[in-house]
């Protein structure tokens, strides 16, 4: 009688033990082929696996088995729990001894203490996404019918807010899940929705009887206008004040200033945020000084701006000199000099020579030899072949070295130009 009695209370306890469904451990599993490790949460009702990818698979109970269904709703994934540390993903409801399992996962190391209070900080994100949303949105609500707030909001960038988080909540409902994601991108579509309304005007008194394609047409067409504007500011090129003063002066070396002109320095100046006097068109207040103009270009190669700048200032010079649709003698020779001075300092940047030409005097007296020192202080003289000479200047251009020569031809001087290898 007592071993019958033993023999049912060991059977009891036996089938208890069959029956207790084998509970899987949370963690890090790492496949025994050694080829991949995956994070795997594990509750009462789910299990959910992060593969090292950044993917993220939901196994829920059903029928005492957790399975992922297909998208197309002709089979499922299933998780076989082989004990509290290890399992196996099979595909379908197949018996896993006929060649449908998928792989085998051991468990390597249990979550610590950090991962505990990042899994919290990511169950409470979408509680501080709603309180995001709200101070997000209520900072622009009560402006709404401002035309100058509505213009401020870039329409393409909330329409790409569809783009971004419509994706995303497809994947967090269907693939993997997670309904804090869901929630999250949910709540990313209301701003979409919110900003791309304000952003075309929709609350604007003067824009009421607009059709809602009608605003959304104009606002993306003055995004467009708008598009170069940030592009435009960050690339401001180095001594660009110094830019917009010799374009100013160039346009006053024929003595009259044209509109096409002023609106070239006025659009120059407005990206690059440079504040100018009002430029009147017209006769200039004062003709452009060449002498002064070439010191002002050589100062502004001094300060050593990249080749690239300096070589866009060639652009510049010569769509001033043509703005006006007519290229005067001074302009062609002002702008053939100070692309060559561009020119010599792009080659001394990168190592190479170009040719310029040397205005020299020769006098021909002791006295034509004062006349010179007390015309130009501090000239280079030079002693060649028994004789003095001495140096004006080196040009790049031989039509603006032949009228310097000119000019002290003019006073009785012997003067001439000599090609050299600068």
């Amino acid at each position: 009688m007592f071993l019958l009695k033993k023999i049912i209370v060991i059977g009891f306890f036996g089938s208890l033990l069959i029956a207790q469904p084998k509970e899987l451990s949370s963690g890090f599993y790492q496949d025994i082929s050694k080829k991949d490790s995956i994070e795997v949460d594990v509750d009462s009702e789910k299990i959910e696996i992060l593969l090292s990818s950044g993917s993220k698979l939901r196994f829920s109970l059903e029928n005492e088995k957790y399975i992922m269904r297909n998208l197309s709703g002709d089979g499922f994934t299933a998780i076989k729990i082989l004990g509290n540390e290890q399992f196996q993903i099979y595909y379908d409801h197949q018996n896993p001894s006929s060649g449908s399992i998928i792989s085998n996962y051991k468990l390597y190391k249990r979550p610590g203490i950090l991962n505990k209070i990042i899994a919290f900080l990511v169950t409470s994100a979408l509680f501080i996404s709603i309180f995001q949303f709200y101070l997000k949105l209520n900072k622009v609500w009560k402006r709404r019918g401002i035309a100058e707030v509505a213009n401020s909001i870039s329409i393409v960038a909330a329409l790409l807010g569809f783009a971004v988080g419509f994706p995303f909540l497809l994947n967090s409902l269907f693939i993997s899940g997670d309904y804090p994601a869901a929630g999250k991108s949910v709540l990313g579509l209301g701003m979409a929705v919110m900003m791309t309304l304000i952003s075309m005007g929709y609350f604007v008194d003067e824009n009421r009887g607009k059709g809602f394609f009608r605003l959304l047409l104009d606002a993306l067409g003055a995004e467009k206008s708008e598009s170069t504007d940030l592009l435009s500011a960050m690339i401001r090129p180095h001594g660009a004040n110094k830019i917009i003063e010799i374009l100013t002066q160039l346009a006053a070396i024929d003595d009259d200033i044209a509109q096409e002109e002023v609106d070239l320095i006025n659009e120059f100046a407005e990206r690059w945020r440079i504040n100018i006097p009002e430029i009147k068109v017209g006769k200039p207040e004062q003709v452009t000084n060449l002498v002064e103009l070439k010191a002002l270009v050589q100062s502004y190669l001094d300060e050593k701006p990249d080749v690239e700048v300096a070589q866009n200032l060639v652009d510049l010079i010569n769509m001033m000199a043509e703005a006006d649709d007519e290229v005067t003698d001074e302009e062609a020779m002002a702008v053939g000099e100070f692309t060559g001075m561009i020119a010599h300092y792009v080659s001394q940047e990168e190592g190479g020579s170009i040719d310029a030409f040397e205005v020299v005097i020769v006098p021909q007296n002791e006295k034509q030899s004062g006349a010179v020192k007390e015309l130009i202080p501090n000239i280079d003289s030079v002693k060649k072949q028994g004789g003095e000479i001495f140096i004006v200047g080196t040009f790049y251009s031989e039509e603006y070295a032949n009228a310097v020569c000119g000019k002290y031809i003019s006073l009785g001087l012997f003067t001439n130009s000599i090609k050299v290898k600068v």
